[in-house]
């Protein structure tokens, strides 16, 4: 297949350091104290280390030694603002797009490190660096072209390029992954192998049936049939053909009458680095850095590609097939959210979201502007306990989604919702609650699941943080929060006395696990945006239909940027679910009849 699009680096006249500012490494004296220098400063997640190797002329290496950053999502910063730094011998070093705050971090652990040093940090901040490298955008022409480089867009990719189709994946972020990246990815599927190993009773229709009315009996219902029917032959297609380790447990989410999403080893990570690896060295080309700014229509309707930028560049990219439409919804969008908001009391910036700074609707928006339907745009979730300090979900919370135990109480010590419910009946009960919550276990419930190791990190960083504390009484830990400890003893003797006679009071019937003795773990916790459920309209086939119910030819959608599917609220585990059995049967049907 001819292919047009020709990538290549101008590279741009080398230049004289000391003529540009930088320390003067001339002389018999040296400009540092050789040695070795670490340095630390704060990311997102917590301390960002550095170590710093001098010799007395020259920053010799950078190197990250440890961190709590997302991973994937650090990939970028941590590999190449270091690489940068002794590249260039400054310090005056752009951040990575969409990880500035991981980016500035590692500049400031450097900082610090040639302060110890004894080095004119100020210099080497005034430094000019080397123009990085151009990409220069020209027009090229594929069989199809995919916006978006999550779970859906990539999915989609390795299934065009298996039905022997030339495709490119355009992304706006230096990175791959998307929500994807940021999520646990764990993938509700109904009779898959660890059910079957566990003897766990499931069927195709209950998960249809349970996902359906989750979301208030309100999505395209032949569109939640397709994915509980395709949802565990996804599962392993990741697992068998992609290379997706998982692991050895289920998890078992609200909404769920048995525990059926599968989880990878490596979360997130480990269901994108496998899809990307995949694609990529199986011909699919990646485009990132790249942002699509419209789609392209024929006189006849047809979408036949999308324009794209770069660095103040243009281009258009046609796809002779199909556009598979996979960028995301609007969760990071706080103008876009409020704009359509009609259930929460506001979602203004106060309320922080789970996405990706990725997630702002722009595919929405460029689908709308060529006459596609959108649904369900007021349907947006929250996720029901997040860090405060971050907006982001804890894995530390862990009990809520294992089948094991835990309780959100209010500051007056007493439980207000069922912990194992939807989430926006979690949602609503947090928020009534006027002010933070907190999530309690016991130690055995952290030994069942190991999670102080599996979590060491984080437990570290929240309880630096102030929003964890761990104690041998429940009143210990109600004093630490100024909680009201009797009755927080009382709630707890209560909970137990409920789950022990299948009585519980707020209706709980999944993680039944009572929790009788400390020491006590407790959370504070917020509710923040997780996932919008409105987005373009699309058929079973994935094509995008028009305002009118018509197709829109050429166009096809999957993943978040879709609506329909979810209803008014999504159960969890099912996204991983939709945006991959979508994804595949986006791209599969892009490709067509591939000429």
């Amino acid at each position: 297949m001819k292919k047009l699009f020709k990538m290549f680096l101008a590279l741009m006249m080398a230049f004289t350091m000391a003529a540009c500012g930088a320390p003067d490494n001339s002389g018999d004296t040296g400009v540092y104290t050789a040695g070795t220098y670490t340095g630390t400063a704060k990311g997102n997640n917590g301390d960002v280390t550095v170590e710093v190797v001098l010799s007395t002329d020259k920053i010799e290496s950078v190197t990250v030694t440890n961190h709590q950053e997302t991973p994937g999502l650090s990939d970028g910063p941590i590999t190449d603002i270091p690489a940068a730094i002794v590249e260039n011998q400054s310090l005056n070093i752009d951040a990575v797009s969409g990880a500035t705050n991981t980016s500035n971090a590692i500049l400031e652990a450097v900082k610090s490190a040639l302060t110890a040093a004894g080095a004119d940090v100020e210099a080497l901040m005034n430094a000019e660096a080397g123009d990085s490298e151009i990409i220069v955008l020209e027009d090229a022409t594929y069989d199809v072209v995919v916006i978006g480089a999550g779970g859906a867009g990539l999915s989609a990719a390795v299934e065009a390029n298996a039905a022997g189709a030339s495709v490119i994946v355009i992304e706006k972020m230096p990175y791959a992954g998307g929500n994807t990246l940021l999520s646990y990815a764990e993938l509700a599927c109904p009779n898959n192998w660890l059910q079957e190993e566990q003897g766990i009773e499931d069927s195709v229709e209950q998960f249809a049936k349970e996902m359906w009315e989750g979301g208030g009996s309100l999505a395209k219902k032949e569109l939640v049939d397709i994915i509980a029917a395709n949802a565990t032959d996804a599962a392993e297609w990741l697992r068998d053909e992609i290379g997706v380790v998982y692991q050895d447990y289920l998890v078992w989410e609200g909404g769920h009458s048995v525990a059926r999403a599968v989880e990878p080893v490596e979360l997130g990570p480990g269901m994108i680095n496998p899809l990307l690896n995949y694609a990529t060295s199986h011909g699919v080309e990646v485009a990132l850095n790249t942002k699509a700014e419209e789609l392209v229509v024929d006189e006849n309707g047809v979408v036949t590609g999308v324009v794209v930028s770069r660095d103040g560049q243009t281009a258009t990219i046609s796809a002779t097939n199909g556009v598979v439409l996979a960028s995301g919804g609007f969760g990071a969008n706080v103008e876009m959210r409020d704009h359509y908001n009609t259930r929460w009391e506001t979602l203004d910036e106060s309320v922080k979201t789970t996405n990706s700074p990725a997630i702002v609707g722009d595919g929405i928006k460029m689908a709308e502007s060529i006459g596609a339907n959108l649904i369900g745009m007021e349907h947006i979730q929250l996720y029901p306990f997040n860090n405060p300090i971050t907006g982001v979900y804890y894995g530390i919370e862990a009990p809520s989604w294992s089948g094991e135990g835990l309780i959100y109480v209010n500051q007056n010590g007493e439980r207000f919702v069922n912990e194992m419910g939807m989430r926006d009946e979690r949602a609503e009960g947090i928020l009534a609650q006027d002010g933070y919550v907190y999530a309690i276990y016991n130690q055995e419930v952290a030994d069942r699941l190991n999670l102080e190791e599996k979590f060491a990190s984080e437990y570290a960083q929240c309880l630096e943080d102030g929003v964890f504390y761990k104690a041998d009484t429940l009143e210990e830990i109600a004093e630490h929060f100024d909680i009201n400890a009797e009755n927080l003893v009382a709630t707890m003797a209560d909970y137990n006395e409920g789950i022990k006679n299948n009585t519980d009071k707020f209706g709980r019937t999944t993680a039944m696990v009572t929790m009788e003795e400390g020491p006590w773990f407790i959370l504070v916790g917020v509710v923040s945006v997780h996932h919008t459920m409105g987005g373009v309209e699309i058929n079973e086939n994935a094509e995008v239909l028009n305002t009118n119910g018509d197709v829109i030819e050429g166009l096809f959608a999957a993943g978040e940027v879709t609506g329909g599917i979810h209803g008014n609220n999504r159960v969890g585990t099912c996204a991983i679910s939709d945006i991959t059995v979508f994804g595949r049967i986006a791209g599969r049907n892009a490709a067509g009849n591939v000429k």
